[in-house]
């Protein structure tokens, strides 16, 4: 279990990653991290409902799939959430099948709540997410088409049109976060969206990945909105 707080865009966070013990069924082993997960959240006066974002490593396809189901049955009502999930046995230890990064918000001072915005028709993926004058995406694939280039401008207009939507805009990104698929080249990456997006953005990241249904590229956005 790792464990961080820190102040960020006017808000307190609480961030925690775990990996699963690798015991009984994937459900149960989801179950398993997210009860963790709840327990260390408890002593700062959190619950599950104050998530605002959680990242899913799992080892195979088959666990991507029970776990990701598990998650939304577990991050419902008020504990529905940003999110992405993502093919990685790299990033597990020799047991664990799935692993876990949850992002925790202390209620805001202006005493609102989150409001969600899901995808038409609904999906197990939340679009967008509003609280506490913030902005927040889940992960932006393609798996409509086959190459980076041609899944790269469907991701970044389908995050512009997000943006739009929660009212925001690139210029009020303040951390874009890139999961590249490892065969692909990082510096292309990079020369794509610099021409693609004409905003400073402070905080960008990239972590590389495996196959998941053919995406080559996924893209989390986290925006400050304005006063």
């Amino acid at each position: 279990m790792r464990l961080k707080l820190f102040p960020w865009l006017g808000q307190e966070f609480v961030h925690l990653s775990m990996e699963g013990n690798g015991e009984g069924t994937v459900e149960e082993e989801t179950q398993g991290l997210f009860a963790h997960l709840a327990q260390r959240l408890k002593p700062f006066g959190l619950t599950l409902d104050h998530t605002v974002r959680t990242r899913m490593w799992v080892k195979d396809m088959e666990t991507w799939t029970a776990g990701v189901h598990e998650r939304v049955r577990i991050l419902k009502g008020p504990a529905r959430s940003v999110s992405s999930s993502h093919v990685w046995p790299d990033r597990l230890g020799p047991k664990a099948r799935i692993s876990v990064d949850l992002m925790a918000m202390f209620p805001p001072k202006d005493g609102s709540g989150k409001v969600f915005r899901e995808y038409e028709p609904r999906t197990i993926v939340l679009r967008r997410m509003n609280w506490g004058g913030l902005l927040f995406l889940s992960g932006v694939t393609d798996m409509t088409h086959t190459t980076f280039d041609e899944q790269f401008p469907v991701i970044i207009q389908r995050l512009t049109d997000t943006l739009a939507d929660g009212g925001g805009s690139w210029d009020r990104v303040q951390r874009a976060s890139f999961f590249l698929h490892h065969e692909e080249s990082l510096a292309h990456l990079r020369a794509s969206f610099a021409k693609a997006v004409n905003a400073r953005i402070p905080g960008l990241d990239y972590t590389f990945v495996g196959t998941r249904q053919g995406k080559r590229l996924e893209i989390e956005l986290t925006a400050k909105l304005a006063n």
